[in-house]
């Protein structure tokens, strides 16, 4: 095989037969000289997922098939990249099987990019300004500032790897099992000196969006893992951490739509009521959040405020990053704690933003960095 297209699912029948059949469609539209293989690695659905990609006939040679190890995302990856391995394929495209914006050329510009010569292509979306709360809050201004490298959607679940870079992640130590596996693969590929492409997707919509609406089904248990495999990531990388110097830019092919993603409705009164439940549960009064040192009065006054009044500030919430990753490599609990505050500081972000346009927001955004960068010194 030349290239393999990994489909990671898992109750997703009302989606991926478009996947499948989008995915065959790119292949053979865009690379119709090469051998193409489609991996459907399933993590234990409970519907009928996988009797739908059995069912849709395809041009490519396609494997459907039970992800390897426990549930978790990272491990449909791993089963995903070992059976590639195993075929000697050259370029491995991941999509998830939940995409309902998914097309064609989505193939091409994961792929195409791989056989040119780089090791992996991230996906640049456009998004809703409350859609990517990890990623806008965490995971992009902490890949910008401690790895120097400008990568705007560090953890954006469709990729292109080359099989070099393949067999580096699959011998990794920190190899995740479950939806770390997107943080890990930008930030090794950025620490192991892959050469990195960001490639335009356009607008990304997928059937999990509509999760997000209550939080604790699915934000939750992702805030969890992602952020604790940045966490580790940093403490396995702190040598590479203090020599980085600048910023290195990633080039980024395709040129960027004109079009706006769909507003993503958020309820303030309802995320406040569930931080403040959180905020008692988790951090007033209670020994573990001792870490926050001279955070925590500031921290408690804001807890008494109604939404009119409610403002959790930038500045008081980076530091906080930085306190909670010390105290988390020094082996201390602090990702119940970090949790609570991360969904008061996503209701600061709404009100901040809530009256802007899509630029503006944007540009807030991207702003924020400047904030990590100055607190950067806090890191030990």
């Amino acid at each position: 095989m030349n290239i393999a297209v990994g489909i990671s699912t898992k109750n997703c029948a009302k989606t991926i037969g478009n996947v499948v059949r989008v995915v065959d469609e790119g292949l053979r539209e865009y690379f119709p000289d090469k051998e193409g293989l489609i991996i459907v690695s399933d993590g234990f659905s409970t519907d009928k997922t996988r009797d739908i990609a059995e069912r849709i006939k395809t041009e490519s040679e396609k494997i459907v098939k039970e992800q390897e190890g426990s549930l978790g995302k990272g491990n449909g990856v791993r089963t995903i990249l070992s059976l590639s391995k195993e075929k000697e394929v050259k370029a491995i495209a991941l999509v998830d099987g939940d995409l309902t914006s998914i097309k064609p050329e989505w193939i091409k510009r994961l792929l195409l990019p791989v056989l040119e010569g780089n090791d992996l292509v991230v996906p640049f979306y456009l998004r809703d300004r409350y859609d990517g709360v990890i990623t806008n809050q965490i995971a992009f201004p902490l890949t910008k500032t401690l790895y120097g490298v400008n990568i705007r959607q560090p953890i954006g679940g469709e990729y292109g790897l080359s099989s070099h870079y393949s067999e580096i992640a699959l011998s990794h130590k920190l190899f995740p099992a479950k939806f770390g596996i997107d943080i890990f693969l930008t930030t090794v590929a950025c620490c192991e000196g892959m050469k990195i492409v960001e490639s335009v997707l356009g607008i990304k919509e997928h059937e999990s969006t509509k999760e997000y609406k209550d939080p604790e089904k699915l934000l939750v248990p992702m805030f969890y893992q992602v952020v604790g495999t940045i966490f580790k990531l940093i403490g396995y990388y702190k040598e590479h951490i203090k020599k980085v110097r600048g910023m290195r830019e990633i080039e980024r092919i395709g040129e960027i739509p004109s079009l706006a993603p769909a507003r993503i409705p958020v309820d303030k009164e309802a995320l406040l009521t569930k931080f403040k439940a959180k905020y008692q549960e988790f951090i007033q009064g209670k020994k573990e959040a001792e870490f926050l040192g001279e955070l925590l009065p500031s921290f408690n006054e804001i807890d008494k405020e109604n939404i009119e009044n409610f403002s959790l500030p930038l500045e008081l919430w980076v530091q906080a990053v930085y306190f909670s990753i010390n105290a988390f490599l020094k082996g201390e609990e602090v990702m119940d704690i970090l949790r609570a505050l991360w969904q008061g500081r996503f209701i600061a972000l709404v009100k901040e933003t809530e009256k802007m346009n899509n630029q503006e927001a944007e540009d807030y955004i991207q702003k924020q960095v400047d904030v990590f960068a100055k607190y950067k010194c806090l890191s030990k």
